[in-house]
């Protein structure tokens, strides 16, 4: 019999593992750069919805994009979301905690995470992303017990429905869609010449996407299940143990990445236009960008692995990143500010003036400010607002600062 429960904990800021914090971190610099397109307008649009009349610049830009960043970045924090929930019930097994009891626990943390998403999609960004993290935090409950063989299957079943369910980048690169060919912006509330125009027409921007959450969530499924799998083997939190595994996981995930995006990078480089052929170049990217998720995430494990197996202090660098991992949440909320701030018609305009070159170096340069701000929160020993909020609306208490314990999920 297990003894009491003490109560339910967050886990404290000095227990959380290294390797997905790190990767979290990371992910955010692609989320920068992979949202900014969605913010440009005026130009007609081909593949991946970049503008066709490129520059050197902006097809440098598109080809690194279609090879390392577009479906490939949300398929990591995907993965790291599952990964971090397999964690914190991992943690509440060890306590004693009842599974009931971590059950309630989860569905209120995902009821939250849908609110924040929600208010997030209709106040700041259409493409918001945590809502739908959300709805499938609600199935990940029901898989979290499962065994492996259950796993894999949903994870055959749900593989090719992803594929099928977000080819918005195939139909873009095909010409099929409404959203593709012509000039008409991906987000039209950036053509608002006022603030307020701007807000009324997100919310019918938003509420599409809101609707059909329950299909998008078959399209972040598959790297969550692989989440759910590298995390009850322990891949993140203990790499120096499976080494082999995390280098073959590397070596074939972003080799699938960057295989995957060929096919749109020489597209992309030579200005070819939109027509049928891409459409199964489409497909294959988004295929891919499972597998790279995966890829990415044992990478970043190998790479903090030696410092963290040989006890020495990690580099400033992954110091820095592992800092923003753990605000992830406030971190991409404050890109989202941001963006808001320079790109629109309604302020400073720059969606309308910059190439996909410019806008490379704009998510680059937001990401390393949002960085800056979590290395200072770090050093004042503050959570992220964002994460404090949530935390304190699921426990009902402020961050423990307590013993060493496994970590939370991102995004809470």
């Amino acid at each position: 019999m297990h003894p009491p429960a003490p109560g339910l904990q967050p886990t404290a800021t000095s227990a959380r593992a290294l390797a997905p914090d790190a990767a979290r971190g990371f992910a955010l610099l692609f989320i920068a750069i992979a949202n900014l397109t969605v913010y440009l307008y005026g130009r007609d649009q081909g593949i991946l919805f970049r503008p066709l009349d490129a520059s050197v610049g902006d097809r440098v830009a598109d080809v690194l994009s279609a090879l390392f960043i577009d479906n490939r970045s949300f398929p990591l924090f995907s993965l790291l979301f599952a990964y971090g929930l397999h964690q914190l019930v991992t943690r509440e097994e060890r306590r004693g905690t009842a599974w009931p009891t971590v059950r309630r626990l989860l569905v209120k943390r995902n009821l939250w995470l849908f609110v924040f998403g929600a208010l997030h999609g209709l106040l700041l960004f259409m493409g918001d992303i945590m809502h739908t993290y959300a709805l499938a935090g609600f199935v990940l409950i029901l898989l979290m017990r499962s065994p492996n063989w259950v796993l894999w299957l949903v994870f055959g079943i749900t593989a090719p429905l992803a594929v099928a369910f977000g080819s918005g980048d195939a139909a873009a690169a095909s010409g099929l869609g409404a959203l593709s060919g012509g000039a008409a912006p991906m987000m039209p509330s950036v053509l608002s010449e006022t603030l307020l125009d701007a807000h009324l027409i997100r919310v019918g921007e938003f509420l599409p996407f809101l609707m059909l959450a329950p299909l998008t969530v078959l399209g972040i499924l598959p790297p969550m299940l692989l989440g759910l799998l590298m995390a009850r083997h322990q891949l993140l939190e203990r790499p120096w143990e499976h080494a082999r595994t995390l280098r073959l996981i590397a070596i074939g995930g972003v080799s699938a990445a960057v295989a995957g995006g060929i096919p749109f990078a020489l597209g992309l480089a030579f200005g070819f236009d939109p027509g049928p052929v891409w459409f199964l170049a489409g497909s294959l990217h988004s295929a891919t960008g499972i597998l790279a998720g995966a890829g990415y995430a044992a990478l970043f494990a190998l790479i903090v692995a030696s410092t963290q197996h040989s006890g020495a202090t990690p580099s400033p660098v992954i110091r820095a990143l592992t800092a923003l991992g753990r605000r992830s949440m406030s971190g991409y909320l404050a890109q989202s500010v941001i963006f808001l701030l320079i790109m629109p018609a309604w302020s400073l305009g720059l969606g309308g003036v910059v190439g996909t070159g410019g806008a490379f170096l704009i998510g680059t340069a937001t990401w390393l400010a949002t960085l800056l701000g979590a290395v200072l929160l770090e050093k004042a020993g503050k959570a992220g607002p964002a994460e404090w909020a949530i935390r304190r609306l699921s426990y009902g208490r402020a961050p423990s600062s307590s013993p060493r314990l496994p970590p939370q999920a991102p995004f809470t």
